[in-house]
């Protein structure tokens, strides 16, 4: 494809929700790739998703929607929809149309949140979100978490993963070591630097991190503070995305006094990231980049992200 068409959506992973935003039981209403949706949580604990409105006269499923079993229960006529979108069940019909079936999406759940799987022509995932060994462990503490609705196109997030030169400016950080490289669905990052603290102190550090997919990054950061850091955005519709960012840090010694560190450090993530949503928010997209030689492999991510664009291959 031309290396200046990304239409439509992404095809890959996408974070829809922190597992505990939806409980066993519970439906929620969402709105992603331009689409309303609803997600619920059967009683074998599994996450489905489905088009909001019923096939039979459109009520919205999330919208006071009842979860029975593993399917949901449309709240206008009791219509019932299996997670693979077959409606199972009409309470006072005989039989049921045959093209009473609500679209649906799979899911995945991992590292406390809930994926769904987008393709525009429907293909099956061809990738997986990898686990955090360390997730859930004693020795680390659970996801600290934000959440942003960001005015911008998801290209212009995942651009940062190879520009090197910006983290002097934006987050007032000295980049020692710096390398980029990709590998079919992943591109990965590994820095060494140097990031000048608010209050004077220096917080020399390493990281890897790596996007699996066009949407889902994860990085492992050792420094003051080991930590693994998830950014993960998802359109909502064009040039919108809910981005969700958390922190996990390893606990050093003392629980309670790490977890007292949480705050901190979640407000300084937070702040320095705030900056590059400023600058998200008010640019506009340049491809090609008028690049020079201490920018960064812009080109060779840019090329990388390109491919979860147009036709599966």
């Amino acid at each position: 494809m031309p290396p200046h068409v990304l239409d439509g959506y992404p095809r890959g992973w996408f974070v829809i929700a922190f597992s505990d935003e939806i409980a066993k039981g519970q439906a929620v209403p969402l709105k992603y790739f331009g689409r309303d949706l609803v997600a619920y949580r059967g009683e074998d604990d599994k996450v489905r998703v489905l088009e909001a409105y019923c096939a039979h006269m459109g009520a919205h499923l999330g919208v006071g929607g009842k979860v029975v079993g593993c399917a949901i229960q449309c709240p206008f006529h009791g219509w019932r929809y299996d997670g693979d979108g077959n409606c199972v069940e009409i309470p006072y019909a005989k039989k049921i149309p045959p093209k009473a079936k609500q679209q649906s999406w799979a899911t995945h759940e991992v590292n406390g949140v809930v994926l769904m799987h987008h393709d525009p022509t429907g293909a099956p995932p061809s990738y997986e979100i990898p686990p955090i060994a360390e997730f859930g462990s004693d020795e680390w503490l659970p996801w600290s978490k934000s959440r942003y609705h960001i005015k911008t196109h998801p290209r212009e997030i995942v651009d940062n993963l190879a520009d090197k030169a910006h983290f002097a400016f934006v987050h007032n950080t000295a980049i020692d070591e710096f390398e980029f490289s990709v590998d079919g669905h992943t591109a990965t990052q590994r820095v060494k630097g140097r990031a000048f603290m608010a209050s004077g102190g220096v917080d020399p550090f390493s990281s890897t991190t790596t996007y699996y997919g066009p949407g889902y990054l994860m990085m492992r950061m050792d420094g003051l503070m080991q930590n693994y850091m998830l950014f993960a955005h998802t359109p909502v519709g064009e040039n919108q995305l809910d981005l969700r960012m958390a922190v996990m840090l390893k606990v050093l010694g003392d629980r309670k006094k790490t977890e007292g560190y949480v705050g901190l450090y979640l407000d300084n993530l937070k702040r320095g990231f705030e900056d590059d949503i400023k600058i998200w928010e008010n640019k506009i997209y340049r491809e090609p980049a008028l690049l020079c030689d201490g920018d960064g492999p812009v080109g060779r991510l840019r090329k990388w992200y390109r491919q979860f664009y147009g036709a599966s291959e």
